[in-house]
């Protein structure tokens, strides 16, 4: 009976590991409930960040568990403040065609005068950039954009703000991705070469409003390894394919300015995941319908000949 309760649990965890670590995709998690090596606070200074149950009026509990990060867990911010943690993403796979990063987050702040930002080091911390939708010249092409805003009560996914200010309504999913490319920099020697540094900073100004500040939980990373990316390194005719209307709500038709036989489309959903594929793709033309797919952010990619050939951005709206 021993033997065969051990096999029994030998084989759970098996299915719990191939299942965090597939073939296509590595995902990591913090939930603040034991230590971590991924989260960096500098203790030199008077860095309010601390990990903690949280015991105030409006951070009165934590996403999920008993611990988050937050600043200072029974006190309000203080005047004049700038304190900062850093999480460290160990595997983003640097030629990737996916990296996102989640977290959950609450915040009670002086509107406009006090503020989170959010950045992103690709060199070890030796310089730090704003987290925000943009692109970057590279071999293939990069692209970096968020999924769901961190200031998410505006409704406004096209024109994000920057920094997190004012009381948010209870607990926001947030979520930002690294399209096909990160430029994480090989020069680092604290870190490993695979590491990409994200860092969220508050600051404070002189006048006191007894606000509770900024309180973050359950942080999840999920990377592409190499079997879903090794394509990526030649994509070709990329410019050639486009999809009209987009955004759409019922469907959506793709052409292309050449002719493509025995091609293949997939789709990837916001987290990476491959939703929908279809094997025989030809002509100049097709029709792309949404079905069930919830509301959201895709990639359609158009493969040929086991070469990526197009890639093309949805977005299905209600």
């Amino acid at each position: 009976m021993k033997r065969k309760l051990s096999i029994l649990i030998i084989l759970i965890s098996l299915f719990f590991i191939l299942q965090k670590t597939n073939a296509q995709y590595t995902y990591d998690s913090v939930s603040f409930e034991t230590r971590t090596s991924k989260i960096i606070i500098d203790t030199t200074g008077n860095n309010i960040w601390q990990i903690g149950t949280p015991d105030k009026v409006f951070f009165d509990a934590a996403h999920s568990g008993e611990k988050t990060i937050l600043t200072d867990s029974v006190n309000s911010y203080p005047l004049n403040d700038t304190s900062s943690f850093i999480y460290v993403i160990r595997n983003p796979y640097t030629e990737t065609c996916f990296t996102s990063m989640e977290f959950w987050h609450k915040y009670d702040m002086d509107t406009l005068t006090d503020n989170g930002i959010i950045e992103a080091s690709y060199d070890g911390g030796n310089s730090w950039v704003i987290v925000n939708d943009t692109s970057e010249v590279s071999p293939w092409g990069s692209f970096f954009w968020w999924d769901n805003d961190y200031h998410a009560m505006d409704g406004n996914y096209t024109a994000h703000p920057l920094t997190t200010t004012g009381k948010s309504d209870g607990w926001i999913l947030s979520r930002f991705n690294w399209e096909w490319w990160i430029p994480v920099k090989s020069d680092t020697i604290i870190y490993p070469l695979d590491s990409l540094m994200i860092k969220f900073t508050f600051t404070s100004d002189s006048i006191e409003t007894n606000r509770d500040g900024w309180m973050i939980d359950d942080i999840l990373t999920a990377s592409a390894e190499w079997q879903l990316c090794s394509d990526i390194t030649e994509i070709s005719d990329s410019n050639n394919f486009s999809a009209y209307p987009n955004p759409f709500s019922k469907q959506t038709r793709i052409e292309y300015k050449r002719d493509i036989a025995n091609s293949k489309i997939i789709i990837y959903n916001s987290t990476g995941l491959k939703v929908r594929q279809d094997d025989n793709t030809n002509g100049q033309s097709t029709i792309v319908s949404r079905d069930n797919l919830p509301s959201g952010i895709y990639y359609l990619v158009i493969v040929q000949n086991e070469k990526i050939i197009g890639k093309i951005k949805l977005l299905i709206i209600d």
